[in-house]
């Protein structure tokens, strides 16, 4: 195998792991014209996925959510929030806080090797539970109306009541679940047919720091050539429990930072421009894990194939969390002429994190 080929090769294994092709665009799933409750400190959290221009879910994209003026509500107090894309393509905001009584906007943006997609999630925070209850039987009035009024035209004057009475632009379906939710004793932000949350308390989260370096090696031409190389990572992380109990945790462990080759034998040492990703968590505070899989194919139906695995595993004791993140990089191709190109990365990280 060529020199030559070795860097193609190499660069094609470490490309990072998100769909090459143009045309991303992004579809809301949740969040749409939703009703936060600002004296209960609830609200419904923008989730969307990102496509390419097959329509398929594009992973590891970095989505930025912005509160348009930054008064209305905030992420745990900030006005922008960055969240990478799981293995579905999808980003969800957590820690969104309804502040000042309103109609506002969302801004999002996708954005991935030069390609840029955006979208507007509305929404409207309420005082309180009784307001959000007031526009959810105005809804419904504006509904009966158009019942009593018969024929198409009455019920499309009930209809257009019936969205004035709610506050204009609200959708029937958020106020009506509003509306349910204080009628059963409880502020609940779901959707009809979503099972509740096992807890509905603020989210509690963890950050800190971590470092140190992933080890991996590159084999070529069934073992005839070979090279080794040696990454230095720095990043900072943080989990972000969304349920969180005596008995029971379910979670995300993010971090984001650097990846430089500290050393290298190979012709073309590979190296992630950003060093990113995510662990989905679950189990008690005595102990919680999780394990993410990214599958990755070589753009244009080339024959480059791989995978990262994140595993994360810890514990929480009072307001600290000590865990183990382990990362795991591989990827295989056939190579020119017949000659295998495989690469293998790992690295185990200690991370210790606090309370905030």
């Amino acid at each position: 195998m060529t020199a030559r080929l070795l860097i193609v090769a190499l660069a094609i294994l470490t490309t990072p792991l998100a769909a090459q092709n143009a045309g991303l665009r992004i579809v809301v799933i949740e969040g749409e014209d939703a009703v936060n409750i600002i004296q209960q400190n609830t609200a419904v959290r923008p989730l969307v996925e990102v496509r390419d221009r097959n329509d398929l879910p594009v992973p590891g994209v970095l989505v930025t959510f912005s509160i348009e003026g930054g008064k209305a509500a905030s992420f745990g107090g900030a006005s922008t929030l960055t969240v990478a894309t799981n293995a579905a393509g999808q980003a969800a905001v957590t820690g969104l806080t309804p502040s000042a009584a309103g109609a506002f906007q969302i801004q999002v943006q996708a954005a991935f090797q030069g390609q840029v997609a955006t979208a507007t999630i509305a929404q409207t925070n309420v005082l309180t539970a009784a307001q959000a209850a007031a526009q959810a039987a105005g809804g419904a009035a504006g509904s009966g109306s158009s019942s009593a009024g018969g024929g198409a035209g009455g019920g499309s004057a009930g209809s257009a009541g019936g969205a004035a009475g709610a506050g204009g632009g609200l959708s029937t379906t958020t106020l009506v679940v509003a509306g349910a939710a204080v009628a059963g004793g409880a502020v609940a932000a779901q959707q009809i047919g979503e099972k509740p949350e096992a807890a509905e308390a603020a989210e509690v989260r963890f950050t800190g720091s971590f470092s140190g370096s992933i080890s991996g090696s590159i084999v070529s031409q069934g073992g005839m050539e070979s090279c080794t190389f040696r990454r230095a990572v720095t990043a900072t992380a943080n989990i972000r429990f969304e349920q969180f109990s005596d008995s029971a945790v379910g979670g995300r462990f993010q971090f984001e930072g650097s990846d430089t080759v500290v050393a290298s034998t190979c012709a073309a040492p590979p190296s992630l421009a950003t060093f990113i990703g995510q662990v989905d968590l679950t189990g008690s505070p005595a102990r919680f894990s999780g394990r993410n899989s990214f599958p990755h194919s070589q753009p244009s139906g080339g024959s480059v194939q791989g995978e990262n695995i994140y595993t994360f595993d810890g514990a929480v004791s009072g307001d600290i969390v000590t865990g183990t993140f382990t990362y795991e990089q591989k990827s295989f191709s056939p190579g020119d002429g017949g000659g295998s190109v495989q690469m293998i990365a790992s690295g185990v990280f200690t991370v210790t994190l606090r309370k905030s």
